[in-house]
């Protein structure tokens, strides 16, 4: 069995009140990490009823209805789930993950959006949701769960700069890049990587050119979001200095020490899926 991840024990999740904050904003990136695409990878592996949990404002919830399937959303922050009713009609239930208002057996497949499981370092944490979503589907139905992924240009450059190691993403200080002039973000390149600041140019246009045009949408909109001054200190209060960031081969060792057995993981290009 191979060693628990360096420093995850330290990694906290994003409390509610950092989801309460991003709510006005969610609907601009909204379909990003476990997206709609993404979910329709499970459609020919999806059972009814489904229960999503950490469903946000009901994107994939009001995507598998629209394929005909029952299926209900959760979500601990009332915030999401009062936006989720008035901009789809959604009622989501708020509950937390480690204990699911539900009988034994009430579904048949839950499926775990990024934002809840891959951003907890805590496995005890991890294997109680785990354990509620198998009594949830008596141990007999399907479970996925989610874990965002960054491209590899992305991921590199957050090497570099020493914002991911140990498979921890300083989710605090990357928040607050979107708050920098490109003045100070090459300043801060300069410093950060050790280099001039003519080739923390060179680095920025380089991974800019690289990455996917999603990722730059992804980017241009987190940076209108923190332009209200109120929403960017609410969500760097609220935000968690450090979560996890789990590669394929972290993602295994993972279920690995929590006893899950891994049936199938699978790649879309923005997040892991794995099936238990």
């Amino acid at each position: 069995m191979s060693a628990p991840e360096a420093g995850t024990e330290q990694a906290k999740t994003c409390s509610p009140e950092f989801w309460d904050a991003l709510a006005p904003y969610h609907e601009l990136i909204e379909d990003n990490y476990f997206d709609v695409r993404s979910v329709r990878l499970l459609l020919d592996a999806v059972q009814e009823p489904v229960l999503v949990v950490g469903a946000g404002q009901g994107l994939i919830v009001a995507e598998l209805r629209s394929r005909g399937l029952r299926c209900d959303g959760l979500d601990s922050s009332p915030e999401m789930i009062r936006y989720a009713k008035l901009r789809r009609g959604i009622i989501l239930i708020q509950a937390d993950a480690k204990a699911l208002p539900f009988t034994s057996g009430t579904y048949k497949t839950v499926i775990y959006a990024t934002g809840v499981v891959d951003f907890m370092g805590d496995e005890e944490e991890i294997r109680t949701i785990l354990k509620e979503g198998r009594r949830l589907t008596n141990g007999a139905g399907k479970m996925f769960i989610a874990f965002y992924r960054v491209s590899d240009v992305q991921e590199r450059f957050l090497e570099r700069v020493g914002l991911l190691a140990n498979h921890l993403l300083c989710h605090k200080e990357s928040l607050e890049l979107y708050l920098q002039s490109p003045r100070e973000m090459v300043t801060w390149v300069a410093r950060k990587a050790g280099v001039s600041p003519l080739r923390a140019v060179a680095m920025l246009l380089s991974m800019t050119a690289c990455c996917r045009p999603r990722d730059i949408r992804t980017t241009f909109r987190m940076q209108r979001i923190f332009r209200d001054p109120q929403t960017a200190e609410a969500l760097r209060k609220a935000a968690a200095p450090q979560q996890p960031y789990r590669t394929a081969v972290e993602i295994r060792n993972l279920f690995q020490r929590l006893g899950f057995p891994i049936k199938e993981l699978r790649l879309s290009p923005s997040c892991f899926i794995v099936e238990l």
